[in-house]
């Protein structure tokens, strides 16, 4: 993006230096794996199985840590996601696998072509993964082929796990002058409840703009748009998408478990990404968007 929330011209990352990286590879070769650069910050380890890494978490770790730490942090969370696809875990018998199923959402870089995996957002797929108590792993299409169950009714399931957890912690809050609902919870399942947004906040026919940064937070603003002059409706959800982009920007570059930078508008549980731009300081919506916004009012 252009204008006011550019980063062109920061200062280098020393996250970025490579050291990282290096430790990565000396963690995967002790383990029996090697390492394949993936789209995007994704590292795939190549060995008895093809295990992704997403760096981008890797750094966001290793910024809450001394430098001497590092290859502490680096071994335990290569460590943890090495072991929770190698140890022994029977999903032969689905009666008793099923309660351990959720679905989570991943970047859409995670998806390796092996995984139990189906479009979720633009940019985020929905996995479903099973959930022990001492780690969370994805499902192999091999595993869930193996069940008398279809991919449909699988991830219905682990929808409905989620649901069965509880219900996400919701706070109002104000970006700026713009009013937001922010639904958090201790879980790697957040953004699974974008599925039933509607049970948690008054959403109208304009739907909401949302922002799902990383695994643990979603800010929502319903557009309410009760101004009758369409430029008034458009100033205000300009104002509510600049907050929330700038909120999403911020957020998925802290992590951990970043998701998606990207504001998205939520209608009827499905979700359009907007792409939006800047002139000068101000952010511009697609024009799409803003028809739709004119044509919904017009139907009132």
């Amino acid at each position: 993006m252009s204008g006011r929330h550019s980063r062109s011209g920061a200062s280098p990352d020393p996250w970025e230096d490579g050291t990282l990286d290096s430790l990565l590879v000396l963690v995967a070769e002790s383990l029996g794996y090697s390492c394949r650069p993936a789209p995007g910050e994704i590292v795939m380890l190549e060995g008895p199985r093809r295990l992704p890494v997403n760096m981008r978490d890797v750094r966001q770790l290793a910024r809450l840590v001394p430098r001497t730490d590092w290859p502490a942090v680096v071994s335990d969370y290569v460590t943890t996601i090495v072991t929770s696809m190698e140890e022994p875990l029977d999903l032969s018998d689905f009666d008793l696998a099923q309660h351990l199923l959720r679905t989570r959402i991943y970047p859409g870089e995670a998806d390796n072509g092996g995984l139990a995996a189906r479009p979720f957002a633009p940019g985020l797929i929905e996995v479903v993964v099973v959930d022990t108590p001492t780690s969370v792993r994805t499902l192999s299409t091999e595993e869930m082929n193996g069940w008398p169950v279809s991919g449909d009714s699988l991830f219905m399931l682990g929808r409905a796990n989620v649901r069965a957890d509880g219900p996400l912690q919701v706070d109002e809050q104000d970006l700026g002058d713009v009013r937001v609902s922010v639904l958090h919870g201790w879980t790697f399942y957040v953004a699974t409840h974008l599925a039933w947004l509607e049970e948690y906040l008054t959403i109208g026919p304009y739907g909401a703009l949302v922002i799902a940064p990383n695994r643990s937070l979603i800010v929502a603003h319903p557009l309410l748009l009760a101004e009758e002059n369409p430029r008034a409706r458009y100033r205000a959800a300009v104002a509510a998408a600049t907050e929330l982009q700038a909120q999403a920007d911020r957020a998925y570059e802290e992590g951990p478990g970043s998701l998606s930078p990207h504001l998205y508008w939520w209608r009827a549980g499905e979700m359009t990404y907007l792409e939006t731009r800047y002139e000068g300081d101000t952010l511009v919506l697609p024009k799409k968007f803003s028809s739709v916004l004119t044509t919904l009012a017009a139907e009132r």
